[in-house]
């Protein structure tokens, strides 16, 4: 019987050392682990924690990647709305160029010999070459020169009587 307790106590100081295990041991990534620490890990529920741990931080990572490819796709929608609304406004750009032109063709036919309406005529167009060579300017900027350009040719049309 004397024999049995030392060896007695050598299994259990062996058993009750492994229950001690430190969850840094139980990372299945770290190595070759000896089979009394995995049957640790997996028998206080460190394996089990790790897994728990390991699932929270994906959930997060995942609503994180959710919220970024939402952003991604308002700035991409935006982007879309800009350059449609970049294009409608150089179309109506266009269009305001080419009317604003054929009037003022009109209005030279008409007014040949009258120099003070020759004169608007050309400071009209000048206006009109200035604001197309300027592309970049603010919409506010861009506002002002329309309303500009709007007073000076109702002006013309009043100086020609036709208001």
């Amino acid at each position: 019987m004397m024999k049995f307790l030392p060896l007695s106590l050598v299994g259990m100081t062996l058993l009750l050392s492994g229950c001690v295990t430190n969850p840094a041991d139980c990372d299945p990534t770290a190595g070759d682990v000896s089979i009394i620490t995995k049957f640790n890990c997996n028998y206080s529920g460190t394996y089990d924690n790790r897994i728990e741990q390991k699932k929270a931080i994906l959930g997060n990572e995942q609503a994180l990647n959710k919220e970024f490819k939402a952003v991604l796709a308002a700035i991409e929608k935006e982007k879309q709305q800009t350059n449609a609304s970049l294009k409608t406004q150089q179309a109506n750009q266009r269009a305001l160029n080419q009317s604003m032109t054929n009037l003022l063709n009109q209005i030279r036919q008409k007014t040949k010999g009258q120099n003070d309406i020759q004169k608007q005529i050309n400071d009209i167009d000048k206006q009109m070459k200035a604001a197309q060579n300027n592309p970049s300017k603010s919409v506010m900027e861009k506002q002002l020169e329309l309303e500009n350009l709007q007073n000076q040719v109702i002006s013309l049309q009043s100086d020609l009587g036709l208001k």
